[in-house]
């Protein structure tokens, strides 16, 4: 059995490397807008589909990375993610790859999933809570939340998966802003679970070989700047 290469740190940190022989490079971008309302029920908010604004940032992800040398497109089974995924994966004539693992974390997961939040919370006690997430930085604070330390667990298997499946390549990951924040946490042994607030399609830039990982960029959603001028506080 021939023997993997051993990448300079040196190398894997270098932006302008040409070759990534002996290391794996992720993009691990968020999807686009979902479509929300007022108290939309729990359970039809988990899995909404791209608003008319998230179609038009998917189409945007999906150009600015036409011209990528992408080996696989890997995404959440959430159609947000997935439909995310297929603009981009057209330009290289791949098939998303869907990893269940890569799913978002569900933060109301144990409240009544046929009901709004206005439905369970006064608006004043639920400005309390989001105060409390704000100021914890911890999805611990959200008091229906599964568990965390399940969910980091999950999502650092599975990138960590994606990287051994791909040492030579260059990958994208359409996933959640969840997703991409435990793994900065893990990487940065963080003890916050949201560290950056990450735009919708952004782009995190992520080098990997053997048990190093470097982040190069995060949250770079300058594809989308020629057309959003603005944020909807609902679908933030």
């Amino acid at each position: 059995m021939s023997q993997q290469k051993r990448v300079r740190t040196i190398d894997l940190e270098n932006p302008f490397v040409e070759s990534f022989d002996g290391m794996c490079e992720l993009l691990l971008i968020r999807h686009g807008e979902q479509e929300f309302y007022s108290n939309i029920p729990l359970g039809e908010a988990l899995d909404a589909p791209l608003s008319e604004l998230g179609r038009r940032q998917a189409v945007a992800i999906g150009e600015r990375l036409a011209p990528a040398r992408l080996g696989a497109v890997y995404c959440s089974p959430l159609k947000r993610a997935y439909d995310t995924a297929w603009e981009i994966a057209k330009h290289h004539n791949l098939q998303p790859i869907v990893m269940d693992e890569l799913r978002e974390i569900d933060l109301w997961k144990h409240a009544p999933q046929d009901k709004g939040l206005l439905d369970l919370y006064t608006r004043e006690e639920l400005a309390e809570i989001y105060r409390r997430v704000s100021r914890t930085r911890k999805h611990s604070a959200y008091p229906h939340c599964e568990d965390v330390n399940e969910f980091k667990a999950r999502i650092v298997a599975a990138i960590d998966r994606i990287v051994e499946d791909n040492i030579g390549q260059r990958v994208a990951v359409a996933c959640h802003g969840g997703v991409i924040n435990a793994y900065l946490s893990h990487l940065f042994a963080s003890d916050y679970d949201a560290l950056v607030p990450v735009h919708h399609t952004s782009i995190t830039v992520i080098r990997a070989a053997d048990t190093r990982r470097v982040a190069l960029t995060i949250n770079d959603y300058s594809h989308v700047m020629s057309f959003q001028s603005s944020r909807s506080d609902l679908n933030a």
